[in-house]
């Protein structure tokens, strides 16, 4: 029996407040994921603290004093920055600290879109082309055709990616690079636009990487010339029709030849960018154009996927696709987060 830990929860404060605006405002709000884990983690018979990520000389202080076996590391931004991710792990390292999920290394290899699709290449991994745009300059430049997709190559969760996203013409390009560089303060990714399925597969690792059923934006349900992409307001808006439209569900339909294809690329890239204990990988599947007509494309040869992003550190509210696999996998939200605690306590810390 796995013996009874002594877990740091660590979050961005930020969290908080943005769900005590919410509330103020009177919306509902659902359970924050450092809430829900550690639920989970108490009713296991874990001694469970939170510690909220606020200012950089804070949470060193914090650090220096936490007494815990392990922390549980939930920030996917500091103050509400998502580059900022790997810098929270870095301090984790320098303090000596044991923790779930990516290293420092491993979140600035997946963080930065463009650097990942260049690694990803080199391990053969087929991903859509792109060019890179920060500041007037091109950083790569692959032969595009439009329509293209334009997001910012260093945020996750959807930031910026919206309606808009999918440009058609020079005039749109520009402006959407322009919005991106302003708001963001970011790179512009630009990509060939995949118009397929939207598959996220999950990773679980325990030292060999083990891919969880394959989880769908099922995008069936969307308005025909409604773009069919996972934007902010799709996944995180309750109030948004594109959130009812667009529901998740397993997978139970694709042939057995293109799973296997898109497990194996899951967790080669998961392997590449020396990602740890979980992961999410999120996918673009189509019938390859000659095949298109044909009903019985059944083998991997007749359909062709790209990898469109590596999440090191997913989301885990109880409600989100890695937990929504793990069930499919029998594993209750409870078992995942015991599991992902388990496979970072093995780990040596070296």
């Amino acid at each position: 029996m796995d013996r009874k830990l002594k877990v740091t929860l660590l979050y961005d404060a930020i969290e908080e407040k943005f769900k005590a605006e919410a509330l103020e405002r009177g919306e509902r709000f659902p359970p924050l994921a450092h809430e829900e884990i550690g639920a989970a983690l108490t009713e296991r018979g874990h001694t469970v603290k939170r510690l909220a990520a606020r200012t950089v000389l804070e949470l060193a202080r914090e650090l220096e004093s936490d007494d815990s076996d392990i922390i549980f590391n939930l920030c996917e931004s500091f103050a509400g920055i998502g580059q900022q991710e790997q810098h929270v792990a870095a301090l984790l390292e320098l303090h000596g600290k044991r923790f779930t999920g990516a290293s420092s290394i491993g979140l600035a290899l997946a963080g930065d879109k463009a650097l990942a699709k260049k690694l990803l290449s080199f391990h053969n991994i087929n991903t859509p082309r792109f060019s890179v745009m920060q500041s007037g300059e091109l950083d790569h430049v692959d032969d595009l055709t439009f329509p293209m997709f334009v997001k910012p190559a260093t945020e996750d969760a959807s930031v910026g990616i919206d309606q808009r996203s999918i440009v058609h013409n020079f005039k749109e390009l520009m402006e959407r690079i322009s919005y991106i560089q302003t708001e963001f303060a970011a790179p512009a990714l630009i990509e060939e636009f995949i118009d397929g399925r939207e598959i996220y597969v999950g990773v679980l690792c325990d030292g060999k990487p083990e891919a969880l059923p394959l989880v769908e934006w099922d995008f069936s349900r969307v308005p025909e010339g409604t773009p069919k992409i996972a934007s902010a307001e799709a996944k995180w808006d309750e109030n948004s029709p594109r959130y009812k439209d667009a529901p998740e569900v397993i997978v139970s339909d694709l042939p057995e030849a293109v799973v296997r294809g898109l497990e194996t690329a899951a967790i080669d890239a998961f392997r590449s960018l020396k990602l740890r204990d979980y992961g999410r990988i999120d996918m673009r599947v189509r019938k390859k154009a000659s095949h298109a007509k044909s009903e019985g494309a059944t083998g991997e040869d007749d359909w062709e996927f790209f990898l469109i992003e590596v999440n090191p550190n997913p989301h885990l509210a109880s409600n989100s696709e890695l937990p929504l696999a793990a069930k499919a996998h029998g594993l209750a939200y409870a078992d995942l987060i015991e599991r992902i605690l388990q496979n970072a306590m093995a780990r040596s810390l070296r």
